[in-house]
């Protein structure tokens, strides 16, 4: 329906009213060229006036050559306008009383922009264009059980009911809540009753509803340095400010908690992003301890905590801390699929009420359908299977990785290669600069990153400034080591020393003497 809004005390008469609003709406191409109007009764019904006031202003658009009347079909605005109004479709639409007296325009002040967040490159949604790409984000789309959630579906739309028609509850489906509970408790030692998990569309909804609740501009948040950059510029975007607290080969580095001011920390233990490294039991025990002696949360986000490959996984912190200190994250989008768009918060007791509400003004919750596939999916015991399914297949990737890193390089130096679905690979210390090393993959159809390229935010800058981040959980084992191969080939063609060199290595970071405490 054309917009059109006539006024009768306007001074000009309705029939001029219509004209001059149709006329305008074809000049701006809000009508374009070749559109169907409504029918003239139509429009006098719903205008509520004289059907001959719509009629007598189409005749006379049609004689000027702005309308075209074909019988039997309809009135449609004409291909090819009339000269007189050419060049002047950029004009500014006239008024609809445009014969009426005009007033100055007040000028418009629009309200400042109060978003701190910075752009970055956070997620990878089409193909690359790279042969082999490693990034660090992707996981394998043929691991999807796609079969299984079909079956699913079906069965759960066959009885949907009015489910599919009404609001649900704004922290989720209880089906949902139930089963993560469960899958928690057994699978991360977290006591977990259905009532403290969230549903969240993903981590980053976590951050949102934490950073509304306890962010606002000078709150001084604990973060790992270098971190996942998703949640660290979450976290500015409130005003938030980031204390940066080196990682070394056990995790945070906990003796800088001490006297920092903190009242959030927000750490990555299962798998340190993007460094790799798994947070020690000593150093968790000790992080626990601030948290208890300065009243401050702990964030742990356990993004890729399903998938370990040597070693028993260590007890999330939320299970250790029996519910006190720690509000855990956790999603689906590497184990899964990151489509689903779902994830989850399991929060203290006493966060319960105010993460609901804060939960319930970003929106009122998630697809029913969805939920209840996915609460099905872990009930039944398929997201087990699953998940076993493709730890082994996540496992012989890395393992190519590993390996390949070794024959063309070696001795590698790599950090994070006993879970998650990346590892660090720091350059050798001949090697160019680590931007020149990703262009000339690039150049080669390989695809590697630098840790700001990888979503990484680095506070205290040159930390590790010849790492590299190399995802692998999207690749096969061919592609791996055919990646690796052309990776070496192109760097001896550019005239790099692929000899391996047994050097004594500067101390880093990552390199941590010492019994683990």
């Amino acid at each position: 329906m054309i917009p059109l809004h006539l006024d009768p005390a306007a001074g000009v008469t309705l029939q001029e009213q219509v004209y001059d609003q149709v006329r305008a709406a074809i000049l701006a191409r809000t009508l374009p060229p070749g559109a169907a109007l409504h029918s003239t009764r139509e429009l006098a019904r719903t205008l509520k006036v004289s059907r001959n006031t719509i009629v007598l202003a189409f005749e006379r658009l049609a004689k000027e050559g702005y309308l075209v009347k074909r019988p039997g079909a309809g009135t449609f605005v004409c291909e090819v306008l009339p000269e007189a109004c050419v060049g002047l479709s950029e004009s500014p639409i006239p008024e609809a009383t445009s014969r009426a007296p005009r007033l100055p325009e007040p000028a418009v002040v629009h309200p400042p922009v109060l978003l701190r967040a910075a752009p970055l490159r956070m997620v990878q949604t089409g193909p690359s264009g790279m042969q082999v790409d490693f990034w660090y984000g992707s996981a394998n789309s043929r691991n999807f059980p796609l079969r299984e959630w079909r079956q699913l579906l079906l069965e759960n739309l066959s009885r949907a009911s009015g489910n599919l028609s009404g609001y649900g509850s704004p922290e989720g489906a209880v089906e949902l809540r139930s089963a993560i509970a469960r899958h928690v408790s057994a699978n991360r030692a977290i006591p977990a009753e259905p009532d403290q998990v969230i549903i969240t569309a993903g981590a980053q909804e976590g951050f949102n509803l934490i950073s509304r609740l306890f962010v606002q501009p000078g709150v001084r948040i604990a973060i790992e340095d270098p971190c996942y950059a998703g949640a660290a510029h979450v976290f500015s975007s409130f005003g938030g400010a980031l204390v940066p607290v080196p990682v070394d080969a056990h995790g945070l580095c906990t003796e800088y908690l001490g006297g920092c001011g903190a009242t959030l920390a927000y750490v990555t233990p299962s798998h340190q992003f993007p460094t790799g490294v798994t947070m020690s039991l000593g150093r968790r025990r000790e992080l626990l301890a601030w948290a208890r002696s300065s009243g401050a949360y702990v964030v742990e986000d356990d993004y890729d905590s399903d998938f370990r490959y040597d070693g028993a996984p260590l007890a999330a912190l939320a299970g250790l801390d029996a519910n006190t200190s720690v509000i855990y994250l956790g999603t689906f989008s590497k184990s899964v699929g990151a489509g689903i768009r779902t994830g989850y918060m399991v929060v203290p007791k006493q966060l319960v009420r105010p993460v609901r509400q804060a939960k319930s003004l970003a929106n009122y919750g998630h697809p029913w359908l969805d939920q209840i596939v996915l609460a099905d999916f872990i009930d039944q015991g398929r997201f087990a299977r699953h998940v076993r399914r493709i730890r082994q297949t996540y496992s012989e990737a890395r393992q190519a990785l590993v390996d390949s890193l070794n024959t063309h390089f070696g001795p590698a130096r790599i950090s994070g290669a006993d879970a998650g679905m990346h590892v660090m690979w720091t350059l050798p210390d001949h090697f160019p600069p680590v931007r020149e090393v990703a262009r000339i993959a690039a150049d080669a159809g390989v695809g590697i990153y630098t840790l700001e390229a990888a979503g990484a935010h680095e506070i205290v800058p040159f930390r590790y400034p010849r790492a590299v981040v190399l995802g692998y959980a999207a690749l096969t084992p061919e592609a791996i080591r055919k990646g690796i191969a052309r990776l070496a080939t192109a760097l001896s063609r550019a005239g790099v020393d692929l000899s391996p060199r047994f050097v004594r290595h500067r101390p880093s970071v990552l390199a941590a003497p010492g019994p683990q405490r």
